[in-house]
């Protein structure tokens, strides 16, 4: 297991606990995490505990995640044409463009961060209990639980934004589900492609309680492990050429660390994954390669943009 302080917050910090690909067909997905080096866990239906200990409610939506030695990668789908609310948002991001429509901070004290994004004038939803079947190394079965922060899509209109407890660090980052060939270690950050970059990162900067800061023409909001980056369409085109833009709002790349970036660069060479070597310390692979989201990696211990 990886240890706890590398994974889950304690008291007032905020990290950058995962992000997640909206998708119709999630084998497509799968196979080109697959393709990337990624170990992907088991599909599963989503479900909620009911509040008053009846039968657990079915979410929607279902699961796979790619572990990351800091934080992870989430593909989520439809199940059964379902009908929830989760599912129609789902679907509506899916129409809008492929790719990551959900950020996800996670945070120690969820009743505390409750309050806090009430007074800051974002309405959470009450929290959710968020409950997901797992089968352990040793054939056991058992169940990962969460509480989880969401906020009326209305107040992010980004994507779905929320914060989460991990109520069962333990069973969540298991090694034998951990990528180790692509070298890739940790989710280091998020661009994303917005009309207002200043008043967007002002917005996140307040659902986090953080401040903003402006680097030429990048806004950042800074976590206590990860960062977010807002740009305007002109920059994500200067910084992410390649790429095409369906509309915004946009959440346009993912930022990866790599213990070894010249492994990560042998291991796609390899598979023949398409990439561009934006430097010794960088790379961007080809959005093609991942259902339309731009996946830079750095090496670790280095800040892009």
């Amino acid at each position: 297991m990886v240890a706890h302080y590398a994974q889950t917050p304690k008291k007032d910090q905020i990290f950058l606990d995962h992000v997640g690909w909206f998708v119709s067909d999630i084998n497509s997905m799968s196979a080109s995490l697959h393709r990337l080096g990624f170990v992907l866990t088991p599909f599963v239906a989503q479900h909620n505990a009911s509040p008053n200990g009846g039968a657990p409610v079915a979410a929607g939506t279902g699961n796979r995640c790619a572990m990351l030695g800091r934080g992870y990668l989430e593909i989520l789908t439809t199940v059964n044409d379902a009908n929830t609310a989760l599912a129609r948002q789902l679907k509506k991001a899916v129409n809008r463009y492929k790719g990551i429509h959900l950020i996800a901070l996670s945070i120690d004290d969820a009743e505390k961060s409750f309050q806090n994004l009430e007074m800051a004038g974002f309405t959470p939803q009450e929290p959710v209990q968020l409950r997901r079947p797992i089968k352990l190394k040793d054939g056991r079965k058992a169940e990962v639980a969460f509480t989880v922060l969401r906020v009326p899509p209305d107040k992010m209109e980004e994507g779905r934004i929320q914060m989460l407890r991990h109520d069962t660090p333990d069973l969540v980052w298991g090694s034998e589900l951990i990528a180790r060939d692509n070298a890739v270690t940790a989710l280091a950050g998020m661009i994303v492609c917005v009309k207002d970059p200043q008043e967007v990162s002002q917005r996140f900067a307040r659902f986090a309680r953080r401040k903003p800061v402006k680097t030429k023409e990048i806004f950042t909001v800074n976590l206590d492990r990860g960062r977010l980056c807002f740009v305007s369409a002109y920059q994500c085109r200067n910084l992410i050429p390649e790429l095409q833009i369906p509309e915004l709002p946009f959440m346009a790349a993912v930022i990866l660390e790599s213990c070894s970036l010249s492994d990560t660069r042998s291991f796609f060479t390899k598979r023949l994954i398409r990439y561009v070597s934006v430097s010794k310390d960088i790379l961007r692979v080809d959005p093609e390669e991942a259902e339309g989201t731009s996946i830079i990696i750095v090496q670790e211990g280095v800040l892009w943009p």
